[in-house]
Order: structure tokens, then sequence, then C-alpha cells
């Protein structure tokens, strides 16, 4: 296709793709899967990034974007009912304008057919509950099981959606299953299978909540009740997806909301790179991590900040002079200049945020429920030298010690690929990170590493204990957890830190070699990209395995499968996460040796991880189809 000629103003154009006339859907009775939505964000998040491409004049690139959305769209439409039509309104919408506006530019293409609906669906009843204005309400309480998706969520988001989507007053928010789950500070508020014990059915019965005016119904107060007693299931795949993009058509009670945008990877502003760190040093002191934040103006997560707080949604992605957290700023939105008790953001700050919020606000981080203080440091730790990340990862170590182990000296040593501290002599730790680097060695050649660089940027830190309740301590002051009794050690990583436990050995029950060749596999397949736990404890127990023979803590992981395996469900127990601890750990250790069985699958996969595929995408390439299906043939074949 030949692009004749570019209009001047890409910026005005841009803005016409995107105002959408949306197609009436009032009638459509949303029983949407969370794969139909997914699917269709997807090409809106497309058409999105062709619109991007039109606007910087990349006219044939933007052409073919939108002929290839087409294409799909017009697949996912056959067959459509009133149901699907309603969700796919606004891609059909941004194709009718793409095409008008591709025209202008002499871009031939395919005709786009409106999609029509298979089998109309009947107008559902008048609802008494519901007179026209306000959050639509039950008639009756579902015969079948209740569905979280397609019952709660609506009830959630429209009577306690105001302070608990939107918001988190009280320090609890509803945006999602897991924060629900989870409950406020003061514990939890459901109880699966105790309705009668929850605290949420309680402050509704007693009609402390909702507040506001937004009264639950006897009916919807049953079914409440319903899905608690049934178990307080989740019907979909993600617990942290948000509950305005798992339900989109159900209201957030009777205020606006602005749901969070991932990156499109356009954009000329990074939110984690330059927005976050200008909030944190000049914002966070006042709205990032007290237990009430000033003006209900949450900066813990990405997630609460676009929520907002009194005064509403602060950010209106694509209009920064409309936004009130650029009002505040400038000191234009009414009481006190902010940041308060500060100087003001000077120009190039300001430039910053405004021309994020104009590119649309988006986040660029991993998830919008991450603490904006981590978002920052994963930031500073993707952008450091092996050298900088190594010294950052050094001074982590000292600080974690302290905590854990506060009033208790400490030495240190360091060899090539790792830091090492604890209670020993600096000479013995020294001795112990020669021993580490050969059997980092015998790793790197099972990987087929390259012998002449660092195993991976920054070093790894390995703390060393004598007692077992030292290592205990570790658990519970620094993971905020309690650690199986069986552990001699264990891993962790994120780009931030990188670190094995290690319990001395005291006995032949197992080697410090074993423990050290588990944790750098471990740590290594962590490193490699977003990889589920499954698949690095499995890895790690499987090359540990390969390179030291005469342990018997390894040597007995083979023969503790079987009992493992018949304290599990199913197979995808493991990979979905539901069997965790040791029987996790030995059963995802024979399925990655399973994997690993076909070597040239395991190798595609392990490249494609490697060069930052989504997980489950490469996986499925590599082996034809989901790890939970191919699970059900490892299980099968009793491996």
């Amino acid at each position: 296709m030949l692009a004749i000629v570019k209009q001047s103003n890409y910026v005005t154009l841009l803005a016409l793709l995107l105002s959408l006339t949306v197609i009436d859907t009032a009638t459509a009775q949303v029983t949407l899967t969370p794969q139909m939505r997914k699917a269709e964000n997807a090409l809106r998040i497309k058409i999105t990034r062709a619109g991007n491409w039109f606007a910087q004049g990349k006219i044939d690139e933007s052409a073919d974007l939108v002929e290839e959305v087409q294409k799909e769209f017009e697949e996912q439409m056959k067959g459509a009912d009133q149901q699907r039509l309603a969700l796919y309104s606004k891609v059909y919408n941004m194709l009718k304008k793409a095409h008008a506006l591709l025209e202008l530019e002499g871009i031939e293409l395919p005709a786009l057919k409106q999609p029509i609906v298979a089998k109309p669906m009947p107008k559902p009843p008048a609802n008494p509950g519901n007179p026209g204005n306000g959050p639509m309400t039950l008639d009756a309480v579902p015969e079948g099981k209740v569905s979280f998706v397609n019952h709660v969520t609506p009830i959630l988001m429209a009577k306690c959606g105001n302070c608990h989507v939107r918001q988190a007053r009280g320090m609890f928010s509803m945006e999602s299953f897991e924060t629900l789950m989870k409950g406020p500070d003061a514990g939890v508020v459901i109880f699966a299978k105790d309705a009668a014990g929850s605290r949420l059915i309680e402050v509704i019965e007693e009609g402390d909540m909702p507040r506001g005016g937004l009264k639950i119904t006897e009916v919807e107060l049953a079914v409440l009740k319903k899905w608690i007693n049934e178990g307080a299931e989740y019907d979909a795949d993600d617990s942290k997806e948000l509950l305005v993009d798992l339900n989109p058509n159900a209201s957030v009670g009777d205020l606006p909301v602005v749901k969070p945008m991932k990156s499109t990877g356009t954009e000329t502003v990074s939110f984690k790179n330059d927005v976050a760190p200008i909030l944190m040093q000049n914002c966070a002191s006042c709205h990032g991590f007290g237990d009430r934040p000033s003006g209900r103006f949450d900066l813990a997560s990405f997630s609460a900040m676009m929520r907002g707080g009194e005064n509403g949604p602060p950010i209106l992605p694509g209009n920064p002079d409309e936004s009130f957290l650029v009002k505040k700023l400038l000191g234009t939105g009414g009481g006190q200049r902010m940041p308060r008790g500060r100087d003001p953001l000077d120009d190039a700050q300001m430039e910053i945020v405004t021309t994020w919020i104009k590119e649309g606000a988006t986040f660029d981080g991993l998830d919008f429920t991450s603490n904006i203080r981590r978002v920052v440091a994963i930031a500073v730790a993707e952008n450091s030298t092996h050298q900088e990340l190594a010294a950052q990862r050094t001074a982590l170590a000292a600080s974690n010690w302290n905590l854990a182990m506060p009033g208790i000296n400490h030495a240190t040593a360091n060899s090539v690929n790792f830091h090492l501290l604890g209670t020993q002599t600096e000479a013995r730790l020294t001795e112990y990170g020669t021993q580490a680097e050969a059997i980092a060695k015998k790793v790197g050649v099972a990987l087929k590493l390259p012998a002449d660089k660092p195993l991976l940027k920054g070093k790894i830190t390995l703390y060393f204990f004598n007692q077992r309740y030292d290592y205990g301590e570790f658990g519970t002051m620094i993971e905020k957890r309690s650690l199986p009794r069986q552990w001699k050690g264990h891993f962790n990583y994120d780009i931030v830190d990188a670190y094995g436990t290690v319990l001395i050995p005291r006995s032949e029950e197992y080697t410090f070699d074993g423990l050290v060749a588990e944790h750098v596999a471990g740590i290594y397949a962590r490193s490699m990209g977003d990889v589920p736990t499954w698949f690095s404890n499995g890895m790690s127990r499987v090359l540990a395995a390969q390179v030291v023979k005469g342990d018997a803590r390894i040597d007995a992981w083979k023969e503790s499968v079987a009992t493992a395996a018949s304290r599990a469900a199913k197979s995808s127990d493991i990979v979905t996460g539901k069997l965790g601890g040791e029987d996790g750990a030995l059963l995802s250790y024979s399925y990655v040796q399973f994997l690993m069985g076909n070597q040239a699958r395991w190798n595609v996969l392990v490249k494609a991880v490697s060069n930052g595929a989504n997980f489950k995408d490469a996986f499925t390439g590599a082996y034809g189809d989901t790890p939970e299906k191919i699970s059900e043939i490892w299980w099968k074949s009793g491996s």
C-alpha cells in the first residue's frame, strides 16, 4: 500500500481516530467470559497503536496494522450474539474511523462489513428495583451457582464502588478479587462457606455499610450470602484483574472511574522511569504509605493513584489541562499548591508529568497493584550496570541482615558471582565463595552459558545460618512467612534482589553443593523473564540433581514424588499454585523433568522466554498446548 499525501496535523487526526461513537448496548445481556474481554481489549490496543503510528506519519505501518485488526475482528465476530456485538462495538467504531482517515491518505483497505447478530436476544424484563436511574439491582437469587463475575461483581461495584473500588476507604480495597479476599489491615472480611461469620455480611445487615445512600437490597444480600456459603469462589482467570475490567458493563457507584491502562510501547515518557521517581520524591511523604493518605489520594500503587481520592480521579488520560493533579501542581486547582511544604516542580518535571498524561497516562510496570516505590526500585535496577546492581544488592543484604538478625555481627566476602555474609569468619566465607563458584560453573555448563560472563546481572547474595531458628527468623522478618521445617535453604529473585539462604549442613542429610546448585539454577531461571514459580522451582531441582551427586536430600526427591502426588487433587494444581510448599516443589521437579525430556521443545521454550516472550504463549508455542493441558499428559505418564 502506498501513502499519497501526509496530513500536517497528525495529532488532530489521531484525536479523531480515538473519538468513538459507541453503539447503543442498553439491551445487551452481559454473560461474557474474561477471555472474550481480553481478546477485545487486545484489538483495541492494536488499533490504538495504529493510531499512534498514523500520528507519527507511519501511514503504511498504520494501514497494515488496521488491516490485521480488521481480519481478527471479522473472525471473532463470526456467529456473534448481541452480547459479543456490544462488547466489540468500540473496536468496530475505531475501525470505521481508521478506514475514513486512511482513505484520505489514498490507502485502499478491504471493505469493513458491519457485524450481524446471529441470534437476537430478547430484551430483558423491566427491573422493578431500577426505575431507570442508578445501578441495576437483581430481581431474584440465581437458581444455579452464583457467579462472582456476573452476579457478585455488579453488586460490589454499584453499591460499594464509591468507597472501596474507586477508593480504598478504611484501607480496604475491592478493586480486585485478590484485594477483596485479603481484606483491610484489621483482618479478613469474607470467610468461605461461612456467610454468618463474615464481617462483610455483618456490617451490611447492621446497616453500617454501604454508606452514602446506596443500600444493598434483600435479594443482593441473599446473593452475597449464597456466594460465600458456596465457597466464595472466583470464576475468572486472574484474581488480580480489576473488577472494572472483569465486568466493564457494571456501574461503579455514582462517581466516575478512570481505569489504569498498560503502556503501548509508543510513549515518549515512561511512568516507571520518569514519572514515578518524581512522585516518590515530592508526594509520597503525604500520599504514599501512611495509614490515611492525605485527601485519600494514595500513591501506594498505580491503580490506587488512578482511582483518586476525595476529589475524584486526579488524572484524565489524554487531558493534562483538566487533570486535577496538574492543577494542584500548578497551583490552579484551589487550595494549597502541591507539593505542600516543598518547592514547586520545575518546568522540566512538569513537562514530564503533562506529556505522560497527554500520551494516555499509561503504566509500563509489571502490575497495577505493585507498590510504586517498588516500581521505581525495579526501574533503577533494570537501568543499572552489573557493577552498580551488585553494589545495590550488597547494601540491601546488609539491611536485610540487620532487620532479621538485629545486634548480631556478621562478616562478608565476595567472589565473581557471589556476595556472602554470615556469622562465620571472613576466611570461612571466602572458602564458601570458592566452593560456590565451582558449583556455579557446573550449572553454567549445564545451561550452556558463556563462561567469560557473569552468571547474571548483579551478584547473588548468599546468607549463611548456623541455627534453624536464625534461618526461620529470616523468613519471618524479610519474607513475612514461615518457612517449611524440612527446608535447609531457599532462593528468591527479582531484578532488585537475588539471594539464596544456606543452613550450614551438620550431617550427611544434605550438602552445601546441593543447596547452592539449587539456588543458582533457580535464580537463573527466574532471571530469564516473568516465569511462574513452578517452573523456576522445578528447573532448580532438575539442574541440581544433574550437577550434584551423592546428596541424600536430592536423591530422596524422586522417591518422594509419588507421596506428594497423592496429596494433589489434579495435575494442574502445581501450575495454578493451589499446591505449594514442599509437595508443590517436588511435583514441579517431576513436571519440569518430564518437559526437559523433549530437549528440542524445551530449548524453544527457554529461548522464547529469555527473549522476552510471555511465558504461557512461549510454552504453548513450544509444546502445542497450555501448561495445564500438558500437565495432564505428564500426570498420566506417571513420570
